[in-house]
């Protein structure tokens, strides 16, 4: 009886401790302390949530487009999930077939002058990813190290600089002109200002056009002197050329026309209204290599 007793004693000393004694809080990296978060899901989670509590939502925080997918596409995916051989893993950068007849679009679409040469959009140059993010990951991560200056327009897609951020590397904000472009003209005067006060160079550039959020588009003409301006100054330019396709009959080009260094990164997701598809891809020359 006094062995039960004396157990009964020590297990309420040890439920007493256990409720009383502090446990140690995992840590959380500096990473995820400084880097914000990215205030579109922010606004998309609250309407979600008052969606869900009877609320009548118009949605116009994501630039998800209304019509959906196609229906072929639509069905092409479904063939997939039922047709059991279709599924599994793919090359790491990813299907083969589909990065042919990405690089069949892009000569089609732009020209063999238009992407430059028509060996420069082979296969072998294609990445697809999962999602933008994804492509923006992939590439930053392959061009630039923590500490790098990465240029972005004033107004611009706020995640480049969530994805940045987390990654370490440093921003700097190139102004926009009166038409809300970032041209060789506004890129040229921050290389400028930052030699003047003795800052690090940029060491990278990241551009939608036609832009989000403004929808201003460079014309050829600007994008050929942006392209130029950073194979000059040695600054890797990433063109975001998600929105191609929706250009309201203006002329579009794309940066592989004009630089053999510039990394494009497109989507299925805007034009092709396949968002749910989450296929986006990255098209880099061979100076971008794993080890």
């Amino acid at each position: 009886m006094v062995m039960i007793e004396l157990l009964k004693l020590f297990s309420c000393i040890y439920c007493t401790n256990a409720l009383t004694t502090k446990m140690p809080t995992p840590k959380i990296s500096n990473r995820a302390k400084s880097v914000p978060s990215f205030k579109v899901m922010d606004v998309l989670q609250r309407a979600n949530e008052l969606q869900s509590q009877g609320h009548n939502v118009i949605h116009c925080e994501v630039g998800q487009p209304e019509s959906g997918a196609p229906t072929p596409v639509a069905s092409a995916a479904v063939d997939s999930l039922t047709v059991r051989h279709v599924m599994g893993y793919t090359d790491a950068f990813g299907l083969l077939e589909l990065r042919e007849k990405i690089s069949q679009h892009y000569v089609k679409k732009y020209g063999d002058d238009g992407v430059g040469s028509r060996s420069r959009m082979g296969a072998k140059n294609i990445v697809v990813t999962t999602g933008s993010s994804g492509g923006f990951l992939l590439a930053f991560t392959a061009c630039f190290d923590a500490g790098d200056i990465i240029a972005v327009a004033s107004s611009g897609y706020p995640c480049y600089r969530n994805i940045l951020g987390a990654l370490g590397c440093e921003i700097t904000n190139v102004p926009i002109n009166e038409e809300f472009k970032l041209t060789s003209k506004e890129l040229r005067a921050e290389i400028l200002n930052r030699k003047e006060m003795g800052l690090k160079e940029i060491s990278g550039l990241i551009l939608s056009s036609p832009s989000n959020p403004t929808g201003s588009m460079l014309s050829p003409q600007e994008l050929k002197d942006l392209c130029e301006l950073c194979d000059q100054e040695g600054i890797q330019f990433l063109s975001d050329e998600i929105y191609h396709g929706i250009s309201y009959g203006k002329e579009e080009a794309t940066a592989l026309a004009y630089s053999s260094n510039a990394i494009v990164i497109n989507s299925f997701s805007k034009y092709y209204s396949s968002e749910y598809h989450m296929l986006h891809f990255v098209v880099w020359e061979l100076h971008v290599t794993f080890a």
